[in-house]
């Protein structure tokens, strides 16, 4: 009986790398030249949803996993799976009240609906049979790098892999993380949760929900890019925190935790702080931070100090005695205009100087290459950015000037 038992154990672990590499390589074919080849209307519609229905069929032909909750606590399980979405679904909308609601792109006819459900129930459910099965057979306990892993593979399948690939640039990668990857991360985090504690009920009203407002609703939440993330990033794991708690109340587990175990006011205020550094850092606000290398302008900007430059600004606005950031070539320098050069009164460009440098800039920024203006100057927080960049071979000019 235990050689028995040993033996099933080991044909389930094989099964779920099975199915895995079965729903890794639907997603490679969903992504290749064969689409092209036989067509897109005829693989979306017809071969796509054929090759994640037999997966289903697949796992439904393998024995059973059980979730880690007792069946009297799967129910309510479910009650919150359902208002974990709708719930997500209102501040969507809220938040749409305020950034602006705007018509689906989708198609809402008769016929389009039912294309609309061919298109996306068979992988939603292929892919929720698949996250259940994997978290029932592999853990018995609550490990957080698991359903990470495993949370990551789904939101990167979630996508196409042409999408990823044509990202260019550092603001690009930053929207598309923001806006779409990190919010469908946090979404599938939430549901390898909910299937581990409830199985696969749970995540597929979760994720269901989700997926046929943004599919058969007519009119949608048109969020900035932000907005969405924010919203995307901290709702989902509000919601995790506050599910795993419910659940170990339940299990009668929470007492053992309540000594390390962070308050969710705590956890949410720490996020949300952080995330607030990383966008100002990267210049998503309307000010932004940099790290000044030289000493052109001194006295009143010095080496490792750092400059907050006020974005969006009004090129033509700008005044003799302004300190503005300007690019040239792929450098960054900050100097003060001296001078604007006008011809028949339309503004030609600026002629800037470092204030500790003995002339002129040799070439006038056109008003196209201002980045910004200085509104403020945080003296020597910046030397941890040039040591870094020291560190890393990177030319100090390549920062400011």
């Amino acid at each position: 009986m235990v050689v028995y038992s040993v033996l099933q154990g080991i044909i389930l672990k094989k099964k779920w790398i099975i199915l895995t590499s079965l729903a890794i390589a639907i997603y490679l074919v969903e992504n290749s030249p064969l689409v092209t080849v036989l067509g897109s209307y005829k693989f979306n519609y017809v071969i796509k949803p054929i090759l994640w229905s037999g997966l289903i069929i697949l796992v439904w032909m393998f024995p059973q996993v059980r979730s880690q909750t007792k069946l009297k606590y799967r129910e309510n399980i479910n009650m919150w799976a359902f208002n974990f979405a709708v719930m997500f679904i209102l501040i969507s909308i809220v938040a749409g009240l305020f950034d602006g609601l705007g018509k689906s792109p989708y198609n809402h006819s008769v016929s389009g609906l039912f294309f609309n459900i061919i298109f996306v129930v068979p992988k939603l459910v292929a892919l929720e049979v698949i996250r259940n099965y994997i978290v029932n057979t592999i853990l018995k306990e609550e490990k957080l790098y698991i359903f990470i892993i495993i949370a990551s593979i789904i939101t990167i399948v979630s996508f196409q892999l042409s999408r990823i690939l044509s990202l260019e640039g550092l603001d690009s990668k930053v929207q598309f993380v923001g806006q779409y990857f990190a919010p469908e991360f946090c979404h599938n985090l939430l549901a390898t949760y909910l299937v581990f504690i409830g199985g696969l009920i749970p995540s597929i009203i979760y994720m269901g929900i989700l997926q046929g407002f943004h599919w058969m609703s007519p009119i949608l939440p048109d969020l900035k890019w932000i907005t969405s993330a924010l919203i995307g990033i901290l709702v989902p794991m509000f919601f995790l925190i506050t599910i795993q708690s419910i659940h170990l109340t339940q299990s009668k587990k929470l007492k053992r935790r309540e000594k390390t175990q962070e308050s969710p006011i705590s956890w949410m205020t720490t996020s949300v702080l952080s995330i607030m550094i990383v966008w100002f850092s990267l210049g998503v606000f309307p000010i932004y931070p940099s790290a000044v290398a030289t000493g052109s302008m001194e006295p009143i900007i010095y080496p490792g100090d750092v400059i907050l430059v006020k974005q969006n600004i009004i090129v033509n606005e700008l005044q003799e005695g302004d300190v503005i950031q300007f690019q040239r070539g792929n450098i960054l320098i900050t100097h003060r205009i001296i001078d604007i050069e006008e011809d028949r009164g339309a503004l030609v460009g600026f002629v800037t100087k470092g204030d500790n440098n003995s002339s002129v800039d040799v070439e006038i920024v056109k008003p196209e290459y201002v980045r910004g203006k200085i509104v403020k100057v945080v003296p020597k927080v910046g030397w941890p950015t040039l040591l870094f960049r020291s560190r890393k071979n990177v030319n100090l000019d390549e920062i400011v000037f």
